[in-house]
């Protein structure tokens, strides 16, 4: 057995969806045409966890989700059909919390605990005189102790101080006698809680928790924090995972499932959140290679979870076989936008905002710049304080200013320097054009920047530790920075068109070029990356592929759109409230409401008026899905109201207001208006989305297919986008459409709308894959690109040739709800295209002949007039 990665299928399991629920499903898979399984991790995580990435205990499976058994189990049913497992798994972060024994044992022993080198903790920052500082408390800590509000538990397994939920050890040899007594003999009892009670009890507990390996203190008082966080999230603390003895321990499991033959392929969460990628990697490669069991493919599967800036690439030397595809998802989303278009809702975006020099760069870095001063504020004085303690050219302070300035201008999310003063040209490239433009601004003084800059680019300098560290811990830094400056605030601050603005999207990337680009990069891909995942959809963007194609649609008609916004702010405007001083919603927050609820709208359907409205439960859902969603988006946007900063007289306008427009009436003339601009739009979305998911399972890589998405799926951002999968009504509509006519008849018939077109679709282009594994894998990379027509910007395709296997991938770019479709004309083929072909989708045939100096062919003859994609096939060799 072979076990090629053809296409994934993404699950994400829990306590409602465990191993042993996917296990019955791989007859379905299988019938898709999926080759793996991509599963969300597996090892034990916190109770209740609803995605995985909250490990308490990597030596064992998380029992919510099944036994060892239950995976070896699905393993075998998916091996026995020639299919397999990726596996996700976390190398960045744990839980830190209680049930991690590990977290736990350090925060009761310090320093001393065989685990400290576990996590990336310094202890000796200034205040922590040696001791793990826990922002946890609601309140300066003696007004929590003399609220009562942190009090004992004393069991047999031990001292415990608890706050609410949390609990945290107390050190064995810190209890006095009343405590130990009490421990060792439940009849103890009563003495701990007089040893507690009153004003002395209250000295007495401050006291003892004084004497603890941690300090527990008001979590304002963030920057004080002494360990590296995933992100600026206190309960998940870094790993340590650069050295033997750490990587060991935490891969012994995984390893010994690769060298069983359990799984087949690994998937590595936020690579860039560690200390070395590049050594990681390496290690990881090789203890693989070492493990790997007879019957898994020669090469063993890795991806890693990366973006990619626009024109940045995947280190080469990284032993790994590409992303987890969030660069192909927004490379393939500019196809579908009309340049001109964007450009005039852009311009009525910022007239609406009377602001015509908004930008997003602007918000972008202001973003990160607010991010890197407040909660990631401790990461880089950290940074600051080894940059001091290695030359003293400057304060930490105006060193702290240098590396935030030099974040907040670097391009790309982060560099990849192990040895400063030795890195690869993209690095320094994009080092350099950030050093220049921190000059530029002026907001740093010059001896900070060199130092910095030194710490970079200075002739090496082996063995300076100090100045090693000052280089990870910024280039650490970076990529928190990009995400929570620029992913959770400014896609939040800046939005058009919501399409575009998704993780690693660009929002203000150039337009006019979007089909060389593509090209350019789907030939990068089959040249350097042919195992790297290609997705649309993951359980981190903002809102799902059918729904941002819903939005595309609105760069074709631009005027009709910005006329239905202004029409919808003048109907809407008695339902908006007074919150201190400004309208609410705000403009802003208003914009997104309106492109999320069209993108939500369900289709009109044939026998319905265009003005008919949902029934009643899909309004009520929708009312909460909203509510929770713009709530959400607002706290990031953090421009009213934030997740640490909460305005509750905000936050309630705001989802009454949503409440208020979403209920139906005579007078409500809201709805209809916007099930009318549905009604025009739809089918164009949908066309979009199924033209987005051929290219998906054509162009060079691997597919990659969201749990669910094989239905018509319009969600929304976490925890939207986890709801429930039904996946019994999906396998009983493919079975029912598994022959070429269906795809036909549904193309003819104009029923785009149903489940089973996208369905019919992509388990057509699936099995195509699985049949024609090396053509897709090892196939050459064609261009085509139509030429001598003005409409050359409607149509995208390309060839894939194997020897004389060959196949065209063709789909339309461009849109109007309102204009007639008008044809491309003609495209110019290769001569080497010349033969008889046959529809992969609906069976037909079609021949290709050289008529006079070139092989030309109709888009007509290409895809029919009403499909918006079309997969043809050669094979006459």
């Amino acid at each position: 057995m072979s076990r090629v990665v053809t296409a994934t299928y993404r699950l994400q399991l829990h306590k409602g969806f465990p191993i042993a629920s996917a296990r019955e499903l791989v007859p379905y898979f299988h019938r898709l045409g999926i080759s793996h399984l991509y599963l969300s991790p597996v090892l034990a995580a916190r109770a209740g966890s609803t995605h995985g990435y909250d490990v308490i205990d990597p030596t064992r499976v998380n029992p919510e989700l099944g036994t060892d058994d239950d995976l070896r189990a699905l393993a075998d049913s998916l091996h026995a059909l020639d299919m397999g497992i990726i596996l996700d798994i976390v190398p960045n972060h744990m839980a830190a919390s209680e049930a991690n024994p590990f977290w736990d044992d350090v925060l009761q022993r310090g320093p001393g605990s065989r685990f400290a080198s576990w996590f990336d903790i310094e202890w000796e920052a200034p205040g922590a005189k040696g001791r793990v500082v826990l922002p946890v408390l609601g309140d300066e800590i003696e007004r929590v102790i003399e609220r009562r509000e942190l009090r004992l538990r004393i069991r047999d397994s031990g001292a415990r101080v608890a706050y609410f939920d949390k609990t945290f050890p107390l050190d064995p040899s810190t209890l006095p006698k009343e405590l130990q007594l009490a421990q060792l003999d439940p009849a103890g009892r009563p003495a701990a809680d007089e040893w507690e009670a009153g004003a002395e009890g209250q000295v007495r507990l401050r006291a003892l928790l004084d004497a603890q390996r941690y300090r527990l203190t008001f979590w304002r008082h963030g920057s004080e924090i002494n360990y590296r966080r995933f992100f600026d999230l206190n309960d998940l603390v870094a790993m340590r995972m650069d050295t033997e003895e750490v990587f060991h321990a935490t891969h012994q499991l995984v390893l010994a499932w690769v060298k069983d033959g359990v799984l087949d392929g690994l998937r590595i969460d936020h690579v860039d959140g560690l200390r070395e990628p590049s050594w990681y990697l390496a290690k990881l490669r090789a203890e693989v290679d070492a493990a790997r069991h007879a019957e898994a493919p020669q090469r063993f599967p890795i991806v890693v979870e990366k973006i990619l800036a626009s024109d940045e690439t995947l280190p080469h030397e990284w032993p790994v076989d590409g992303t987890t595809g969030y660069d192909f998802m927004t490379d393939v989303e500019d196809l579908f936008l009309d340049p001109k278009g964007f450009a005039a809702i852009e311009s009525n975006y910022r007239a609406m905002r009377h602001n015509r020099e908004l930008a997003f760069q602007t918000v972008a870095r202001e973003g990160k710049r607010r991010a890197l001063t407040g909660s990631l504020g401790a990461d880089v004085m950290r940074a600051a304080r080894r940059a001091r303690a290695w030359r003293f050219d400057a304060s930490a302070k105006e060193i702290a200013q240098a590396i935030v300035e030099l974040i907040v201008h670097l391009k790309v999310y982060r560099t990849y320097i192990v040895e400063p003063g030795i890195g690869s040209d993209a690095d320094r490239d994009v080092l350099t054009a950030a050093f220049q433009a921190v000059r530029k601004s002026e907001s740093v003084g010059e001896p900070a920047i060199r130092l910095v800059e030194d710490a970079f680019f200075a002739d090496p300098s082996p063995g300076d530790r100090l100045r090693a560290e000052v280089v990870s811990r910024i280039q650490q830094t970076s990529g928190p920075a990009a995400a929570k400056g620029v992913e959770d605030t400014a896609l939040y601050v800046y939005i058009p068109l919501a399409s575009r603005n998704e993780v690693g999207g660009e929002p203000d990337r150039a337009l006019t070029d979007a089909h060389a680009r593509v090209h350019a990069r789907n030939a990068g891909r089959h040249r350097d990356w042919p195992g790297t995942m290609l997705s649309t959809n993951t359980h981190d963007t903002k809102r799902s592929a059918d729904l941002r194609a819903r939005l595309d649609v609105l760069t074709a008609l631009p005027g009709a759109w910005s006329r239905h916004v202004n029409r919808w702010r003048r109907l809407n405007k008695s339902r908006k409230q007074t919150v201190r001083g400004k309208p609410t919603p705000d403009t802003n927050a208003e914009h997104l409401y309106y492109q999320t609820l069209l993108g939500l709208w369900p289709a009109q359907r044939p026998e319905r008026r265009a003005d008919d409205l949902p029934d009643r439960d899909w309004l009520e859902a929708a009312r909460d899905r909203l509510t929770a969603y713009m709530l959400k988006a607002a706290r990031e946007a953090k421009t009213r109201t934030s997740w640490t900063e909460t305005d509750p007289e905000y936050e309630k306008a705001l989802q009454t207001f949503v409440r208020d427009t979403l209920t139906p009436g005579e007078d409500a003339h809201f709805l209809p208006d916007l099930a009318r601009l549905t009604a025009h739009t739809a089918h164009s979305g949908f066309c979009i989305s199924l033209a987005r998911v051929l290219l998906q399972c054509t162009a060079p890589g691997v597919p990659d297919i969201y749990q669910g998405d094989e239905f018509w799926n319009f969600t929304l951002v976490d925890p939207d986008n986890r709801r429930p999968v039904d996946f019994q009504e999906r396998a009983r509509l493919l079975a029912a459409i598994e022959t070429p006519e269906h795809l036909r008849e549904v193309f003819a018939g104009n029923r785009l709308f149903e489940n089973q077109a996208k369905l019919a679709l992509l388990s057509r282009l699936l099995r195509f894959r699985r049949d024609h594994a090396s053509l897709m894998r090892e196939g050459e990379y064609i261009p085509l690109v139509p030429r001598d027509t003005p409409h050359a910007g409607e149509l995208f395709a390309f060839a894939r040739r194997r020897d004389r296997e060959c196949a065209i991938s063709i789909v339309r770019t461009r849109y109007s709800a309102i204009a007639d479709h008008e044809r491309v004309g003609n495209v110019a083929l290769p001569d080497e295209l010349a033969g008889a072909w046959h529809s992969v989708l609906t069976g037909r045939t079609i021949g290709l002949e050289r008529v006079g100096a070139q092989l030309t062919a109709s888009v007509d003859d290409l895809m029919p007039a009403g499909q918006p994609c079309e997969l043809l096939l050669r094979s006459d060799g």
